[in-house]
């Protein structure tokens, strides 16, 4: 009796390795069509990606956002201190197709984004009183120059990578790297106070800021596929 519970207990537990060695095997062999993620750089966003081919074309959809803000900053422009403040706000939607053309993690990644926002705006004031002629003015009644930066709402984005949208394990990791290509930004310069003749400025301003139509970004992407 006694050795045939042994062999009937060394049975189960060589099926119970083989069963379980199967079901690692299946798990690894399983082929994720979708994916949710994380990414981090260029600001926040996350993310569903499909897979429309195995290893080679994949759909991404996510939502984005930056938003931040520097104050206080401590500028010299002709001989006066100046403080200034600066935020950012980047909100969009963006639908990418990614493409592996060696079948390896390399990507080139094409799409189009639908931006909410995405703005820059700069607003300059005096640390100091300043003089002008024989007259003071006290630093906070002297003025500011208040300058707002908006990009065109739909821009194409084009850009390289490594790691699949859709991981062949549950868990992945990808790096993305990139522009938005958008128009010029429209410029618009509001002066008050004692520098309120600037303001007759705009349109040089436009101009000098013509060429800068791209809108870098860069992210690290955390992924689960299923």
């Amino acid at each position: 009796m006694k050795k045939i519970i042994t062999t009937i207990m060394f049975g189960i537990l060589i099926y119970g390795n083989q069963y379980a060695q199967e079901e690692t095997s299946t798990d690894s062999l399983k082929v994720r069509k979708n994916a949710i993620g994380v990414s981090f750089g260029t600001g926040f966003g996350f993310d569903y990606s499909r897979t429309l081919k195995k290893d080679k074309l994949y759909v991404t959809a996510s939502y984005n956002t930056l938003v931040y803000s520097i104050d206080g900053i401590e500028q010299e422009i002709s001989g006066e201190d100046l403080l200034v403040d600066t935020s950012l706000d980047f909100k969009n939607i963006d639908v990418k197709l990614s493409y592996h053309p060696f079948s390896n993690a390399f990507k080139i990644v094409g799409g189009i984004g639908f931006f909410s926002t995405n703005n820059i705006n700069v607003i300059t004031t005096f640390k100091e009183n300043i003089t002008v002629g024989e007259v003071e003015f006290n630093a906070a009644d002297s003025g500011n120059l208040d300058i707002n930066f908006d990009w065109s709402k739909t821009a194409p984005y084009v850009g390289l990578g490594f790691g699949r949208a859709v991981a062949n394990k549950r868990l992945g990791f990808a790096f993305d790297f990139g522009s938005y290509i958008s128009s010029s930004p429209e410029i618009t310069l509001d002066a008050t106070g004692i520098i309120e003749q600037t303001a007759d400025q705009e349109g040089l301003l436009n101009e000098s800021f013509e060429s800068f139509k791209f809108i870098p970004y860069g992210s690290f992407r955390l992924s689960y596929s299923f």
